[in-house]
């Protein structure tokens, strides 16, 4: 239950550049004030290109024919989503 509230005071012009980031990363002002806070950094969101690309490989990991190679598809598929799609720790 989030009932507290922090209030914290900028010029207007690092109002601007803080939206300007939130809205790069697909994230609401507070949220991205928050997870910068806690010392996430979060991602811009990315093209595309690159969800395509994974759900092509979502689509052969379905038609995996062994465990191995099925292995391997996810383990490419979860660096992908940590690398591009995830907030970083810093």
């Amino acid at each position: 239950m989030k009932d507290i509230r922090i209030a914290v005071r900028v010029t207007a012009k690092e109002k601007d550049k803080i939206k300007s980031k939130a809205r790069k990363c697909g994230l609401s002002t507070t949220e991205y004030v928050k997870q910068r806070a806690l010392g996430y950094e979060p991602r811009s969101i990315p093209p595309d290109a690159l969800f395509l690309c994974l759900e092509k490989l979502g689509d052969l990991a379905d038609k995996a024919t062994s465990p191995e190679l099925d292995v391997e598809i996810s383990t490419v598929l979860k660096e992908i989503t940590a690398a591009f799609l995830l907030p970083e720790k810093e």
